[in-house]
């Protein structure tokens, strides 16, 4: 039987522990888990968790490339974090922040929140250190950001010419016919129709700044498509089967070029980091236009509960062929979410023109 079984290496801690060090066979990781160390006796050095991933994994974080020696002989890396996730970061009596810095023998900088820096900075002896710290912000910088709400979209206006007079007939003999349960505030403005190609999670200055970068590095996805991307929107569905209990009745969107950039630029923000937890989980976007929004209902200020549905039985058998009729995209707008621009629109943050 081998040594190893019957006479394990062991480690020696304070208060005169000693536990057992788990030894690695060579054919699934062998130096890089041991340390190098192939007979399995502790070294000198204390224990070090082993890293699993290895440098090479980070080469893709721009910010591995702004890794720098200091003076001490170490190694130093300063990059940006939204200040909204610095509570994340520290945890609770700074334990999250000691976890990491304890398992990448690390040492990191927090800001305070009345200090004008955003960059958080870690320090360790060797860049291997740095890295591992920065892939545990990352991921769980990226964790945070998933259970947030989206705070911008990407957007397609289709507030002018055919489908917005399209959208004022329909509007105008659905409110006629008087079908119960619908009223006018559950129609979107018409200042305000769109399509949506993606939602994101952007919480200040610098990450807009990155959002607009990423859909400017989407133009290059453009080459073999023809723009300006031609649309057409006819017809009536909802978003889910029961159209006598429905929560969004939209416009149906034909628009195959328009179709083939949207599942693009989704697939390029999925890698960024910046996108809502809604586009995470999908690999197609699906291009509509909204008319009804149960979200639109105000709440009343009566006892009685506001309905949280709405009864399109009715309604699409007399509408469900509307031709709203057809349109051009010329432009795609990063807006903010709940936001009103000078023009009634969204507000826009930046813009990508083709």
């Amino acid at each position: 039987m081998s040594r190893e079984v019957l006479d394990p290496p062991v480690q020696g801690m304070s208060q005169n522990r000693r536990y057992r060090v788990n030894v690695v066979h060579e054919d699934f990781g062998g130096d890089k888990w041991n340390g190098g160390n192939k007979q399995g006796r502790p070294a000198n050095k204390g224990y070090e968790e082993p890293d699993l991933y290895g440098e090479d994994d980070d080469e893709e974080d721009p910010a591995v490339a702004q890794i720098e020696e200091n003076g001490s002989g170490g190694y130093k890396l300063s990059f940006h974090v939204s200040k909204s996730f610095y509570g994340g970061l520290i945890g609770l009596k700074g334990s999250t922040k000691r976890r990491i810095e304890e398992e990448t023998r690390s040492e990191i900088y927090i800001p305070r929140q009345h200090e004008e820096s955003s960059n958080v900075t870690i320090k360790a002896r060797d860049r291997s250190q740095v890295c591992a710290a920065l892939r545990q912000i990352r991921c769980l910088v990226g964790s945070l950001r998933r259970k947030m709400r989206p705070t911008h979209f990407l957007a397609v206006p289709l507030n002018f010419g055919e489908v917005q007079n399209g959208f004022l007939e329909l509007k105008k003999s659905i409110l006629e016919a008087q079908f119960p349960g619908i009223d006018e505030e559950l129609f979107i403005s018409e200042i305000c129709i769109h399509i949506t190609l993606g939602v994101y999670v952007l919480l200040d200055d610098n990450e807009r700044k990155k959002a607009l970068e990423e859909l400017e590095f989407c133009r290059s996805i453009l080459a073999d498509l023809t723009t300006p991307f031609e649309m057409k929107v006819k017809g009536l569905e909802i978003m889910n089967d029961d159209p006598s209990s429905a929560r969004i009745l939209y416009g149906c969107v034909e628009a195959p070029e328009l179709q083939k950039f949207a599942d693009r630029c989704l697939a390029h923000f999925q890698t960024t980091g910046l996108a809502a937890t809604d586009n995470n989980e999908r690999d197609s976007i699906k291009l509509h236009m909204t008319v009804l929004n149960n979200r639109y209902r105000k709440k009343a200020n009566s006892a009685a509960k506001t309905p949280n549905s709405f009864d399109v039985r009715e309604l699409l058998k007399q509408f469900g062929d509307f031709d709203f009729g057809s349109a051009q995209c010329s432009a795609v707008h990063l807006c903010a979410l709940n936001s009103s621009g000078t023009d009634g629109f969204y507000k826009i943050s930046g813009s990508l023109k083709f």
